[in-house]
């Protein structure tokens, strides 16, 4: 992908295709409408909405927090003792921010980001490796090739999101993908 170019966002057909009937969340253009972000962000979230995936996205808000756009959560209690997906002002860059107040990048747009939801969620609605990764040798394989696979996919899509180093202890992807195995 080539630097400051946002990919074209799945549309909410694809998003409902994996994530099922009522699990993707569309904002209303009047939520978004004193955000201070580019047109084409608010209209993806407008046009394509926010899919729920297990353990990523547990609920989807559209408010504006501490002076950033939140765009959903997960953890208990819908979102409030769990970590916040907002988007910044401005540049619409999404950040993953906890509740002791530590942020990281998750991904360079709204786009990205839905584009990143869109693999991640798309494999794991197919995949059967990852279901029983544990039982033998083979799926355990078979199961770090899909992830790796994947983890190349969103490094493609967005460099930025893994750095220089792709550590899954300081980086959003890696970590996302590391849990599914431990």
């Amino acid at each position: 992908m080539t630097a400051g170019v946002s990919p074209t966002p799945p549309t909410f057909t694809a998003l409902e295709a994996w994530a099922g009937a009522g699990r993707v969340i569309r904002a209303d253009k009047s939520e978004l409408a004193a955000w201070q972000l580019p047109e084409q962000q608010k209209a993806t979230l407008v046009s394509c909405g926010v899919p729920l995936l297990e353990g990523v996205v547990d609920a989807v808000s559209f408010t504006t927090e501490s002076g950033m756009y939140r765009l959903a959560g997960y953890g208990d209690d819908r979102c409030r003792s769990g970590s916040v997906y907002a988007a910044e002002p401005e540049t619409g860059r999404v950040l993953e921010l906890t509740t002791s107040g530590a942020a990281r990048l998750v991904n360079s747009s709204i786009a990205h980001w839905l584009c990143s939801l869109h693999l991640v969620g798309t494999w794991l609605a197919s995949s059967t490796a990852i279901r029983c990764w544990d039982e033998d040798d083979a799926m355990e394989e078979l199961a770090l090739t899909e992830l790796a696979d994947l983890s190349e996919q969103i490094i493609h899509l967005d460099p930025p999101t893994y750095g220089d180093d792709g550590d899954h202890r300081t980086r959003f992807w890696p970590a996302v993908l590391d849990r599914w195995l431990y």
